[in-house]
């Protein structure tokens, strides 16, 4: 069983890269950008669309003109307008042409191999040739008309398209770039306020779990987690004061249930003395006094176990060498070892820890004696004390029967037991008393296989 400390608090950022608000936020800035992304590819081919179909209807008035010309005042003026028109395009931007009945070209500024009626798209060098070293490759949109005379047709350079389209799509990319740090932005900031609140959540929860009831959840949100939030503090408010109620319950039961059975063992312990009594009497109350003593040990149990977890401890806690502790433990558990026949080593560290003194001898007297109950003799029993890293770490390890892989778990409940240990001393409450211990300490408990016998280890944070 492990019992894992409270995550610390340094690990905001990676905790936040996790959080389920930053990946909704972050799809949602996805989602946006998407739609920015699709609007930007839709436009660009209805924007370039528009204006090729402007180009041609430019093409078609132009070529309109001519033929207007040539019908109003003949051949010699259309000359002269085309001539005109020539003379102020540059860059080949407008392209006219007359071509006789015969095929041949008349006058205009490029050359066609045959003329053509209506619509259609030119392109230099493929389909039509421009005078002097103009270079091929360059779009029109032409447009052609049949007069008596011939043909009129006239051009307009399409590349304005090109330049048009990749205005465009410079604009919608950085339109787009600037919609994607905007929505992450605006996502990250919603995301680190969510993160913040379910921190503070958690933090009152982490705390809950230990002990401290006290605590609430500080937020006056009106969203899912601020109602979270109120629920939990509801929670809360019942928990604590059911807790209260049963720290009292047990108050009153200590009272009324330890004081009489210890007086019961009052009462037998001087029959215990008298010469007169039959040999099976004495031996039954000596029993008797046996059984009351383990009653009182078990009831005292619970109620250390339920004052711990209670939070009742926490005040206890300050600043000790966890090392020096366990040498005298090991001090005082080395006579009983020897008694059971067993033999206890100490390989033992300087470690601080911040705690209580009483509850942590309890836990590391607890896997000890453990050890010792558990273990047929002569066992071998080392505990081991040092640090690792941020952690003071406890190391109990015997040689004898462990405990299977698949009871690991359950040994940490309450009263239980083995199968195997059923009849032996002990009440099933050593290992729950260690593990409260480890939960109150922000530590935890683990067990393994040492093969053979048992490995159980106590890890603690260590005191700053």
């Amino acid at each position: 069983m492990s019992l894992r400390p409270s995550p610390d608090p340094q690990a905001g950022i990676s905790r936040l890269s996790g959080s389920s608000s930053l990946r909704l936020a972050a799809r949602l800035a996805l989602i946006f950008v998407g739609a920015t992304l699709l609007a930007g590819l839709v436009s660009v081919p209805l924007l370039t669309g528009a204006l090729k179909d402007r180009l041609r209807a430019d093409a078609r008035q132009m070529a309109e003109s001519l033929a207007a010309t040539w019908q109003v005042a003949g051949l010699v003026d259309l000359h002269a307008q085309i001539a005109a028109n020539v003379a102020t395009t540059r860059d080949f931007a407008n392209l006219y042409l007359f071509i006789d009945n015969s095929g041949r070209i008349v006058f205009g500024n490029f050359h066609l191999p045959e003329p053509f009626v209506g619509s259609r798209e030119l392109v230099s060098g493929r389909d039509m040739l421009l005078p002097g070293a103009a270079p091929d490759g360059i779009g029109f949109s032409a447009y052609g008309l049949r007069i008596p005379a011939g043909y009129v047709i006239a051009a307009r350079q399409t590349s304005a398209l090109d330049e048009v389209r990749a205005i465009v799509i410079r604009a919608v990319a950085s339109g787009l770039a600037l919609a994607l740090l905007l929505a992450l932005g605006v996502a990250g900031i919603l995301a680190w306020g969510a993160e913040r609140r379910i921190a503070r959540l958690s933090s009152v929860l982490t705390r809950a779990s230990a002990g401290d009831l006290s605590e609430r959840v500080q937020d006056a949100g009106s969203d899912d987690i601020g109602r979270i939030a109120g629920a939990v503090n509801a929670t809360l408010d019942q928990l604590e004061l059911t807790v209260e109620s049963l720290r009292q319950v047990s108050s009153d039961v200590a009272h009324d249930l330890r004081t009489p059975i210890t007086r019961l063992r009052t009462s037998l312990e001087p029959l215990m003395l008298r010469e007169d009594l039959p040999e099976d009497a004495a031996a039954d109350i000596a029993s008797a006094v046996g059984q009351a003593d383990r009653i009182v040990r078990i009831f005292n149990a619970v109620l250390r176990i339920a004052q711990i977890e209670g939070g009742g401890a926490r005040p206890r806690f300050a600043r000790l060498d966890l090392g020096r502790l366990a040498d005298d433990l090991h001090e005082l558990l080395e006579p009983v070892a020897e008694e059971m026949g067993h033999r206890i080593d100490a390989r033992i560290e300087p470690v601080a820890v911040e705690g209580d003194r009483d509850l942590l001898a309890q836990a590391i007297s607890n896997l000890v004696e453990n050890a010792f109950r558990h273990c047929p003799p002569p066992a071998h029993v080392a505990l081991t004390v040092r640090r690792e890293g941020a952690e003071a770490v406890v190391t109990v390890e015997d040689d004898g029967p462990g405990i299977p892989a698949a009871e690991r778990e359950a040994v940490f409940r309450r009263f239980y037991r083995l199968e195997r240990s059923r009849n032996s001393e002990g009440s099933g409450l050593g290992l729950s008393l260690v593990a409260a211990v480890a939960r109150l300490h922000g530590g935890r408990v683990e067990l393994h296989d040492a093969e053979p016998g048992l490995r159980v280890t106590l890890r603690l944070p260590v005191g700053e």
